[in-house]
């Protein structure tokens, strides 16, 4: 592989990188490195062709060009200056319209002084290879089927800074529009998008960006501000991040972030643009993405919930907490060799307001599927092991039948019988034979609203 041998301006901005990372990014000057780009390197693969070769397993570049020179290319529009994206760099194909986008994963920090939004970069792939990592495609250092970081040693090995900057225009999409993609076979590709109109739900005003007491990352939902959508997407910040402890803005505008399937990212808090008064949010009527429990690979006790199993009083499976990078959510495990159970995870009660016809939507997760044990009802009410509800109110529009890889957002109308004063929904994990289940269940992000 060939050498490139770090200038001495490099050396000097990694320094100052290290010594004077908590200082104001106001006192850093930025190295301007164009004259030192190499001029013997050419992208010859569209970053498209690149991503569309992943087909699920992990690639390794080497086999795919045959021991052949394999370069790709693309812009970065990420930014670590805030520390909300660590050791990462986003990249898309084109500054405008772009098709295809992925993540390197680097052991760099401050990579912000070197390679800014905006810069086009070219990526030697030979000896790196891609992984899918969640919703996003990664690529790094292939080893033995293995893809790590590229270490700071080997980083211009790899990734080469060019004399091209350009500006990043943002693809302008809503949030429906996103959320369509990401339910379908053809999700929207990792690049920047920028969505007009939205603001942080009621339930989470007056809270920060992230926790102020440790990194654990935060999820914020957003919602739209039309009459005609009031879809919701997740902004997730990190508990890394500069500006964790600022109150997230509540006012209503424009944001520009990361798109990861169905979840944004931001560089820092210039991408949003919250000048606008708040419109009314009064269509959602419960909102829970479990962010505030404290206590994983427990028991999942809320107030206003009820968590019980009523068939057998000395089992003790129940709905649990538990955390995967950072994200909570709702878990009920499969269901053993031979026990019966009926294991039900039922929301606090919900008021109707203004119409009985709501949306419910849920991220689920499914693993290892062999059994149909998961029921969602409509649920009058509860007292103590009494579960008041009809099999009538059953929602089965949302019910994953096989193994995903991954949440999935599913959504469906319900109507609430006329003689409920209040509802809740009844998340049933209904064991009904000895024979082995090994079906497990995550949901996350219930959202109850009105049409």
């Amino acid at each position: 592989m060939k050498n490139f041998f770090l200038n001495p301006i490099i050396v000097i901005s990694l320094i100052i990188a290290t010594t004077f990372s908590c200082a104001s990014n106001d006192d850093i000057s930025i190295p301007d490195l164009d004259k030192d780009n190499p001029t013997d390197v050419e992208a010859n693969t569209e970053l498209l062709a690149i991503t569309d070769l992943f087909t699920g397993n992990v690639i390794e570049f080497d086999q795919v060009q045959n021991g052949g020179e394999l370069v790709t290319s693309g812009f970065i529009i990420s930014s670590d200056v805030s520390s909300n994206i660590n050791n990462q760099i986003y990249i898309q194909d084109k500054t405008e319209d772009a098709t295809s986008g992925l993540v390197i994963d680097v052991e760099l920090d401050n990579i912000f002084l070197t390679h800014g939004i905006g810069r086009e970069v070219l990526i030697k792939l030979n000896g790196l290879g891609m992984k899918k990592v969640g919703n996003e495609l990664h690529i790094g250092v292939y080893n033995d089927g293995a893809i790590t970081p590229i270490s700071g040693d080997d980083f211009q090995d790899f990734v080469i800074r060019t004399n091209t900057k350009e500006t990043i225009v943002p693809k302008i999409l809503t949030i429906n529009e996103i959320l369509e993609a990401a339910n379908s076979d053809e999700p929207l590709p990792t690049i920047l998008v920028s969505i007009e109109n939205v603001q942080i739900i009621d339930e989470q005003l007056n809270t920060t960006y992230a926790n102020v007491d440790n990194n654990s990352d935060v999820d914020k939902t957003l919602i739209n501000c039309t009459d005609e959508d009031t879809q919701t997407i997740i902004l997730q910040n990190s508990g890394l991040s500069t500006f964790k402890a600022l109150p997230f803005p509540t006012e209503q505008g424009a944001i520009t972030a990361i798109l990861s399937k169905n979840k944004i990212i931001i560089r820092d808090t210039n991408d949003i643009d919250f000048t606008e008064e708040r419109c009314i949010d009064d269509s959602v009527l419960l909102y829970e993405d479990f962010q505030d429990i404290t206590d994983t690979n427990e028991i999942i006790e809320l107030d206003g919930w009820e968590n019980i199993n009523i068939s057998d009083p000395q089992l003790f499976i129940r709905w649990e907490a538990q955390k995967t990078n950072d994200n909570i959510f709702a878990e009920i495990e499969k269901g053993g060799s031979t026990q019966k159970y009926d294991a039900w995870l039922i929301t606090k009660e919900v008021q109707i307001v203004n119409t009985r016809t709501l949306k419910l939507s849920v991220d689920i997760n499914v693993n290892n599927f062999n059994s149909n044990d998961l029921e969602i009802f409509i649920v009058e009410n509860v007292s103590g092991d009494n579960i008041n509800f009809s099999e009538a109110n059953e929602i089965d529009d949302i019910v994953l039948s096989e193994d995903t890889s991954g949440f999935i957002t599913k959504e469906t109308t319900i109507t609430i019988p006329s003689d409920y004063d209040s509802f809740r929904i009844g998340f049933r994990y209904n064991k009904k034979s000895s024979t082995p289940s090994e079906t497990e269940y995550q949901i996350d992000n219930i959202i109850i609203s009105e049409e």
